[in-house]
């Protein structure tokens, strides 16, 4: 997947989080404003979503992600928005399917549908263009993480979670990932 069909689908987060920039030194701001503000934003932009619980959720950890990301330049701004929503869309999607469904009864189609809901949760008036790139998004995490939640049982929590981010860095496009002591807060298969 090429870095600028990604960009393009995150419109809604570039727009959010580039909003708050000025709050992106961690150093002048406590991290509950930056969180406070990016949330805000999040809902701002979200206006148009039916499910505006659920679209609070999804931000609420998407902004936890972004607020562990340096973005003191555009382009780390750009790698922190790149990054986050695409680890809390993959996380999002494997909490809800192991909420709804369970992880050892869940089937590749069943992910794929959660995935293709979580983009239509953020960005719910796609273009043909915009679905082909959740499609082929979607496509390319589907089976690296069927084969994630076949070892889940012989994991920890924390490698679970690395494996989900580096699944979100390889499917998203050029970001890399790099190694953090932190990740998308979520619930963990047990």
């Amino acid at each position: 997947m090429r870095a600028f069909s990604l960009k393009r689908m995150l419109v809604v987060a570039t727009l959010g989080l580039c909003s708050i920039s000025a709050y992106s030194d961690n150093s002048a701001q406590p991290d509950g404003s930056f969180q406070s503000v990016c949330i805000n934003s999040w809902m701002d932009k979200g206006k148009q979503g039916t499910d505006k619980v659920d679209y609070k959720n999804f931000g609420e950890k998407y902004c936890a992600c972004a607020s562990t990301q340096p973005m003191n330049t555009e382009e780390e701004i750009n790698h922190a928005i790149q990054i986050c929503l695409s680890r809390t869309l993959l996380h999002d999607a494997m909490d809800s399917l192991e909420e709804e469904i369970g992880l050892s009864d869940a089937k590749a189609n069943d992910f794929t549908e959660y995935c293709q809901d979580r983009w239509s949760l953020i960005y719910p008036k796609q273009t043909d263009e915009d679905k082909k790139f959740t499609t082929s998004y979607c496509g390319c995490a589907q089976p690296k993480l069927m084969e994630l939640i076949k070892k889940s049982e012989t994991i920890t929590d924390k490698e679970y979670d690395q494996s989900i981010d580096a699944i979100a860095a390889e499917c998203s496009g050029t970001v890399k990932e790099e190694p953090t002591d932190s990740s998308t807060p979520t619930t963990s298969p047990k």
